[in-house]
């Protein structure tokens, strides 16, 4: 369990150098009263209450927040880990809790710190499985556990049917066995049942509530608009593609949309996931429970019509993790002519089962994983977009204009109250490919949308400079006659903040004489 953490921070621990990215900043400024408080339920833990009670002392700095991320990341790895070792062998778990660990599918979910909900809602998802999966009456707190899962985000919404899976096999095993008392297959199914009514109740109050605004925009517009059509036939693919693609030599992109380029490696996986199916051995040790775990945590996501992001499958990756466990269980038994241990006794003798040989191997495929994944991460982290100052990857491209954003304005002696007008005489002559344009654009540039978008429209920049009262945005340069600043800045987000008559007399100078 300890491997599995190491090896996720170690490939991850770079999000600790990161600044804040887009919704980062209306989180932030959700706590400081700058912008509407959540009035539901609605992924309540991960975007008010954590920014509510780390605002006070972290303040502006975002190490603390980066090291929520990193460490229930790393939680949910040792969970993980405990989790498999109920169906596996310790060293087939340590190499499915890595893979789950490094996966760089995860990439925005770890270095996003909006996106800590998916690791926390996972991490008590996994932490309810844990106590639910007990014999005594402990396993109620599974209860309250599950709560705070949908509280953090709805993306374990579909976790009772995932216990069903590990409930019905246990405990048809200890039947078999006919001697294991403490088993209560009543006391199992109960609690199963209720943690199912919650889940329906949140599902039903999600709906009426219209949580997202779905019903308030046109169909298919809202940004959380779902529905029934072949967009669901793509987006499982991606999905399937995202997961089985994740080894350096294969991941050619990592763009958040529908990725046909990846769509052969989810054909791949599905026939060989399919062809497992017929192994006796695999079956018992979770080969099908993982495929529908996988496929039960995406189905919240998959009819969504305008988002396929990585990071949904946080969640999922544990049903894939369920598989390589499976897969890596069977083929270190090969060698020994054991079958999967059955009844009352079969988690002492699996930890019993643990041989040299098998550590070894086990410690060099984690070890691969985790070199594999350390790579991804950094050639995910570099990747420049058209402008060599930018990046591909939007968290961090993002994350990068703002904390250039931020330094060059603590060094303008801005005063109480001041309006802030942000205008780029650069980003407005960019064409698309970075080209030099004879005239600024007719329209907004994506040099200049990228920025807008990096500071909220300027929200960030007022939960950054508190005495910042005013920021806009404009295309062309207009004296004012009011106290403003005009915030000049690049597509990179280096800012030189200047009076109206400073700008206009740099204008002046560089307009061209008879």
């Amino acid at each position: 369990m300890l491997a599995a953490a190491v090896a996720g921070a170690a490939v991850y621990y770079r999000a600790l150098t990161y600044f804040f990215s887009q919704d980062d900043f209306l989180d932030l400024a959700r706590a400081r009263g700058l912008a509407p408080r959540l009035g539901g339920p609605w992924r309540l833990l991960s975007h008010q209450a954590i920014f509510d009670l780390m605002r006070p002392w972290a303040g502006l700095n975002p190490v603390p927040y980066h090291m929520v991320s990193l460490a229930s990341h790393a939680t949910c790895a040792v969970l993980l880990a405990r989790f498999l070792t109920r169906w596996v062998s310790r060293p087939a778990a340590l190499v499915a809790a890595v893979f789950f660990a490094v996966h760089p599918a995860l990439f925005d979910a770890v270095y996003w710190i909006s996106a800590a909900g998916d690791g926390l809602a996972l991490l008590f998802a996994l932490g309810t499985l844990e106590l639910a999966l007990r014999a005594d009456r402990w396993r109620w707190l599974a209860i309250p556990m599950f709560t705070a899962s949908l509280l953090a985000k709805e993306s374990t919404v579909m976790l009772p049917a995932v216990l069903a899976l590990s409930v019905w096999p246990r405990r048809a095993a200890a039947g078999a066995s006919g001697n294991d008392r403490r088993e209560r297959p009543t006391a199992s199914w109960a609690l199963t049942l209720a943690l199912a009514a919650i889940s329906l109740g949140y599902l039903i109050a999600f709906a009426a509530e219209d949580a997202f605004g779905v019903r308030d925009r046109l169909p298919g517009a809202a940004p959380y608009a779902f529905g029934l059509g072949t967009h669901i036939v793509a987006n499982a693919l991606t999905y399937l593609g995202w997961t089985a693609s994740f080894a350096l030599p294969t991941v050619q992109s990592f763009t958040d949309a529908v990725d046909p380029l990846v769509h052969p490696w989810a054909v791949g996986a599905l026939v060989l996931w399919l062809a497992g199916l017929a192994s006796r051995s695999l079956r018992r040790r979770g080969w099908l429970a993982g495929g529908a775990t996988w496929l039960l945590f995406l189905l919240p996501v998959v009819p969504l019509r305008n988002h396929t992001y990585h990071y949904y499958l946080y969640a999922p990756l544990v049903g894939a993790a369920r598989c390589v466990a499976a897969s890596t269980d069977a083929l270190l038994s090969l060698g020994r002519g054991r079958n999967l241990p059955r009844g009352r006794h079969a988690d002492a003798e699996r930890r019993d089962r643990g041989s040299r040989g098998a550590w070894i191997v086990a410690a060099a495929g984690a070890l691969l994983l985790t070199l594999n994944g350390a790579l991804l991460v950094r050639k995910i982290e570099a990747m420049p977009f058209v402008i060599t100052d930018l990046r591909a990857e939007p968290v961090i491209d993002r994350a990068r204009i703002a904390r250039n954003v931020q330094q060059s304005l603590a060094h303008a002696e801005l005063p109480t109250g001041v309006e802030l007008i942000f205008w780029s005489p650069v980003a407005s002559t960019l064409g698309a490919h970075g080209e030099r344009l004879v005239e600024p654009a007719p329209g907004e540039t994506y040099w200049e949308r990228n920025v807008r978008e990096a500071l909220l429209d300027g929200l960030a920049v007022r939960v950054m400079l508190p005495n910042v009262a005013a920021v806009r945005f404009v295309r062309e340069f207009q004296p004012t006659l009011h106290d403003a600043r005009y915030a000049v800045y690049r597509p990179d987000g280096g800012v030189r903040v200047a009076t109206t008559e400073e700008v206009a007399s740099v204008l002046r100078a560089m307009r061209p004489g008879p």
